[in-house]
């Protein structure tokens, strides 16, 4: 059998491995020398040499052609340093912007939170199958169902719980208001974090009598204790109480802060003591502040974990009262938590970002196609002496990879910036934003899309200019032959940056109107409202905390420059919400139904700005009355009472309690989000029902700086013993979803703006590129009658052809993207057609005028010098 034809064959398809110029030059030879060497060598040898050869020395033919490709493309470039310049910075604006962007994405979407194997750590709910929404699936377990999940289940290897509380630090004049967290024994070895000195909480510290003891933040440790060396040794004053500092934290542990626990906006935390539950704590079945933190069993995945723990609820539910049952568990991967509700948002930024990356992309291969045509003479003539398309194209791809690399370059030094821009812009619900940076893999991400985007608007070039038959070329002696193509392919180009511009303005249209049409109709309240918290001491009784109440109103209306002061359970845009049961006299109705509600003092609704639309506000008679009176919103009175009013309706919050009367109905407002519409909210006496703490709200004529100490003065004035949390206005409680707004709202439309400045520069080069291969076809027509109008009309209709073309290609492709901007939009929905309507006629606008520059020009050729120079 003769195996050396199927050897040579092999080893011509391994000649491959080099350059196609050095195959040209040597691969016979090396085919000759290889078939000899077969006759009278050892096989293995032969091929051992061989497959040596090609793996050192074809890595070396490739890396010489590659420099003289680069020297022959950095002499080019640098020939034309207006022409490099402009590419350069087009595809730097891309990059760089991408980059920025990816930097945070990369930062709240892909980095691992500081967590051991945080992608194992799950929250445990507390779910009631009796509660409707609005209420949240997101409700903590009972402390004695808490135990029960630990005890019992076999999903996990630790269980924790934890509250956040409010703590006073120091004493005297000098205290201050700090985060704080009460923890379980197995908390940190939960999270798996070491400390960075000392020791952690143990399950020796969550015990009564030996709970003094408290893990502080490095933060906290650098601010309020200097970073003393001796800090194991030192106390902390907390609520009055001395703790022992056992533990520091690294730098970065703050958890939980804002992001990580649903509807819990505290930015930091900044000491953790234990919880040490007594006896009589730890059996309470209601359901409690006690959020739940596990980590799975190896193996165990969240399915399975999910099974076990809806089991164990049914049985601990049955412990519960019968009135009260109907509690189960709902497992939530902390990691799903943390980024769930950024994902989209981040994605759809990233994607807007791409979009802009495109577009300079195609800017930056048609300045190359320009070129190009201006190089076909030069590329036949190469072609001619031997030079092969691909030889051609790898030369032509190579210079573009050099515009990539120095738009890289330049974008990577853009996006430092850009970077420290988007941190500025921190609306405060983005995970982790403020530890954005251009890390290992934002550097390898701007690096890959260099590299891309540089081959990417390199070939199309290379393929339209070495597409050219060489004989016609070098007998016409220039390129006009060629130019036909590459300007079809440039118009192409054209027509897909306006599409892409499309999707950007029609979102960013959506986005504006979005936000004009919530600024028209505003929260619901007076941003100028001065908040409060206040906390009575835990030796009050509920009559004493009414009295409280009631005597701090009084005082604080009596301030200088106040001009009402209410109190309330709970505030819009704050950390929490409560929720009551609901009956109606008369009415159909579900059973168990369930709304947000609250307490109020007869001023809140005046001290809020809240404007009153039926009825009356809470008196103070209505307290001596008995607790019959009620206020609800619109809302609730839309819902339950379509076309009707709610005043004078009864209802009740159990089957045997009192009914209540609708005594007022307030217009709507705003309570959790400015994106939704308000929910139905009742509010109930303040006095009747005396929180634990309430929120003070105060409307004044005085700056909020200056009415504050007045306050705390009335507050401490009344019970030095009281605590009061720190001063903020309403616009301070709305500031975050404000900044989201704003954040999103702004990318969106520099994007927008960005892409379309793009589409249009690259608009007005390609008219002025085809009015200069015009010119002759121009001048002819002007030399045979045409008036400057017709020549004026037939190079706007060609821009605004290509422009019509890419607005139609756009409006189609928005109307598919824009729905996943539904969820940030507010009285307009995403095919709002003012806006589908203004985006088109922005574009031709801004496209005529992009337009009427070449096409001015064109009506001034003269037809002599156009034919002379034909």
């Amino acid at each position: 059998m003769d195996w050396r034809p199927s050897a040579a064959s092999l080893y011509r398809v391994l000649l491959y491995a080099y350059p196609a110029d050095f195959r040209e030059e040597y691969g016979s030879e090396m085919e000759c020398v290889f078939r000899e060497r077969l006759r009278s060598e050892p096989v293995t040898q032969v091929w051992f040499d061989a497959l040596f050869d090609a793996c050192t020395g074809a890595p070396k033919e490739h890396f010489y052609i590659l420099l003289q490709d680069l020297r022959y493309g950095m002499r080019t470039l640098a020939a034309t340093p207006a022409f490099t310049f402009f590419a350069i910075l087009t595809a730097a604006l891309g990059i760089g912007s991408t980059t920025a962007v990816f930097s945070l994405v990369n930062t709240v979407l892909l980095r691992s939170l500081p967590y051991q194997d945080a992608s194992r750590l799950v929250y445990i709910w507390s779910p009631n199958s009796n509660f409707k929404p609005p209420i949240p699936k997101e409700i903590e377990p009972g402390n004695a169902d808490f135990y029960d999940w630990q005890r019992l289940s076999r999903s996990f290897t630790q269980m924790a719980g934890f509250h956040r509380i409010n703590l006073d630090y120091g004493t005297g004049d000098t205290i201050d208001r700090i985060n704080g967290v009460k923890v379980t024994g197995d908390f940190f070895e939960t999270l798996g974090v070491a400390p960075l000195m000392g020791r952690t909480i143990d399950a020796g510290d969550d015990r009564p009598g030996h709970e003094r003891v408290a893990v502080i933040s490095h933060g906290f440790w650098q601010a309020k204790l200097a970073s003393s060396p001796s800090v194991l040794e030192d106390h902390v004053i907390l609520n009055g109480i001395s703790y022992r500092i056992v533990g520091v934290m690294p730098p970065g542990f703050e958890f939980p802060r804002n992001g990580e626990v649903p509807y819990d906006k505290v930015q930091a935390t900044r000491v953790w003591i234990p919880t040490a539950f007594s006896p009589e704590e730890r059996s309470v079945r209601e359901s409690g502040e006690n959020r739940v933190i596990a980590r799975l069993a190896p193996g165990v995945s969240v399915k399975q974990a999910q099974q076990e723990m809806s089991a164990i609820a049914a049985q601990t539910d049955r412990k519960h009262q019968e009135q009260d049952r109907g509690w189960g568990a709902y497992i939530a991967p902390l990691t799903e938590t943390v980024v769930g509700p950024v994902r989209l948002p981040m994605l759809l930024l990233l994607g807007a970002v791409l979009l802009v990356l495109a577009i300079a992309s195609m800017n930056v291969a048609n300045l190359l196609i320009a070129r190009a045509s201006g190089r076909v003479h030069e590329i036949g003539v190469r072609a001619a002496l031997g030079a092969g398309r691909g030889r051609l194209i790898r030369q032509m791809v190579t210079e573009s990879l050099l515009l990539a690399i120095g738009g890289g370059l330049l974008g990577v030094l853009l996006a430092v910036g850009g970077v420290r821009f988007l941190v500025r812009l921190n609306p405060g619900n983005i995970p982790r934003i403020t530890e954005t940076s251009l890390d290992a893999r934002v550097l390898l991400f701007a690096a890959a899309i260099s590299a891309g985007t540089g081959v990417l608007f390199g070939l199309l070039p290379a393929l339209s200019a070495t597409r050219t038959d060489v004989m016609p070329l070098l007998k016409q002696g220039g390129g006009k032959g060629s130019v036909a193509a590459s300007s079809r392919l440039r118009q192409a180009l054209i027509v897909a940056e306006v599409a892409l511009s499309v999707l950007l303005l029609a979102s960013c249209g959506l986005l504006i109107r979005s936000d004009l049409k919530l600024q028209t109709d505003g929260p619901g309240f007076s941003a100028s409202t001065l908040t409060t918290r206040i906390y009575p001491p835990d030796r009050y009784s509920t009559v004493q905390r009414a009295e409280l109440y009631r005597d701090l109103m009084v005082r604080l209306s009596g301030v200088p420059g106040v001009q009402y002061a209410g109190a309330s359970g709970v505030l819009p845009f704050g950390e929490h919400h409560s929720a009551t049961y609901v009956q109606f006299e008369d009415y159909p109705q579900e059973p168990k139904q369930l709304m947000y509600s609250t307490t109020a003092s007869p001023e809140y609704f005046r001290a809020m700005g809240m404007s009153l639309s039926h009825g009356r506000f809470f008196e103070e008679r209505d307290s001596q009355d008995g607790p019959d009176a009620v206020i609800v919103n619109q809302a609730f009175a839309q819902k339950f009472f379509p076309g009707g009013s709610a005043l004078g309706r009864h209802l009740r919050n159990s089957p045997d309690g009192p009914w209540w009367t609708v005594v007022g109905e307030i217009a709507n407002a705003h309570f959790d989000k400015l994106e939704e519409k308000p929910e139905p909210m009742l509010y109930t006496l303040l006095g009747t029902h005396p929180e634990p703490s309430v929120f003070i709200a105060i409307r004044s004529s005085l700056p909020p700086g200056q009415l504050a100490p007045s306050v705390r003065k009335v507050i401490r004035d009344a019970d030095a013993s009281v605590a009061v949390d720190t001063f903020s206005t309403m616009e301070d409680r709305t500031s975050e979803p404000w900044a989201r707004r704003h954040f999103q709202t702004g990318l969106f439309s520099g994007f927008a703006g960005v892409a379309l400045a793009l589409a249009l520069v690259g608009l007005y080069g390609l008219m002025a590129y085809i009015v200069k291969l015009r010119t002759a076809e121009v001048g002819i027509r002007i030399a045979l009658g045409a008036t400057p109008g017709k020549v004026l009309g037939m190079i706007l209709r060609h821009g605004l052809g290509m422009t019509v073309a890419g607005i139609a290609l756009g409006l189609a492709g928005a109307f598919a993207v824009t729905r996943f901007l539904a969820s940030w939009l507010y009285g307009v929905s995403a095919e709002d057609p003012l806006t589908f309507a203004a985006t088109p006629l922005l574009l031709l606008l801004v496209a005529t005028a992009a337009c009427l520059i070449p096409a001015w020009r064109a009506t001034r050729i003269n037809p002599m010098l156009a034919l002379r120079s034909e």
